[in-house]
């Protein structure tokens, strides 16, 4: 996508000075990781876009349940299928790990936390991002019967929203993000509320919820969360 000629990206920058979306925050975290060299594992890597565009570790793995049509495996890195709940890595081989909107996708997400407390070395960092269930957008998403989401999304949505594929959103609000699992501590969380630029109609309610939600300080609904763990 070319953010030059995204009007409602520009729009939104204009409109709302020092906003960012979720996933500018996202890419500064993984840049600020990166730059460290480490051995970097994404859970639910899909297409392994993320460790195509972010390039500089020492070594990345994607890791999803299936093959994706198309994968980009760039020099120092590689791919792997494999459950996120029994992750075929060696205890303590990782400095970082990442997963962008793959955990609302989980039925038992506090056992793949467990995982990835497993295979990060002592003081290695994971960045979560996932959506937050009590959004209104979400909310409304719900509501929708899955089969018929599968059909109507495609002609609102330009990309692959999150809610096309089977959620299960079992740690998928603020209180529900453990604060402490195994040795993982919760340093930080991110709310973060994303304006629609799939078209005019989805942009404009989008703006309406999210200065709504600012002007009631309900920042607690906004749509994405994203936490930042480190291990002891």
């Amino acid at each position: 996508m070319n953010l030059v000629t995204d009007k409602y990206y520009l729009k939104t920058k204009r409109n709302h000075l020092g906003y960012r979306f979720s996933w500018e925050i996202f890419t500064d975290i993984i840049l600020e990781n990166v730059a460290r060299k480490p051995y970097w594992l994404d859970i639910g890597a899909g297409p392994n876009i993320l460790i195509d565009e972010q390039r500089g570790s020492e070594f990345a793995v994607g890791l999803d349940i299936e093959k994706p049509e198309r994968i980009a495996i760039p020099p120092d890195s590689a791919y792997c299928i494999a459950q996120s709940e029994l992750l075929p890595f060696k205890e303590r081989c990782f400095d970082y790990v990442t997963s962008r909107y793959t955990f609302e996708h989980l039925r038992e997400p506090h056992i793949t936390m467990r995982e990835v407390a497993r295979v990060l070395k002592p003081g290695g960092v994971f960045a979560l991002q996932t959506s937050n269930k009590n959004n209104p957008f979400i909310l409304l998403s719900r509501m929708i019967p899955f089969a018929l989401k599968k059909r109507i999304y495609p002609y609102l949505f330009k990309d692959n929203p999150s809610g096309t594929f089977k959620t299960h959103y079992k740690m998928n609000t603020p209180r529900a993000l453990p604060v402490a699992i195994d040795c993982l501590k919760l340093q930080k969380l991110i709310m973060v509320e994303d304006l629609l630029r799939h078209n005019a109609v989805l942009f404009f309610l989008s703006n309406v919820i999210y200065r709504t939600m600012t002007i009631l300080k309900l920042e607690n609904l906004y749509g994405n969360m994203i936490a930042l763990y480190k291990k002891n």
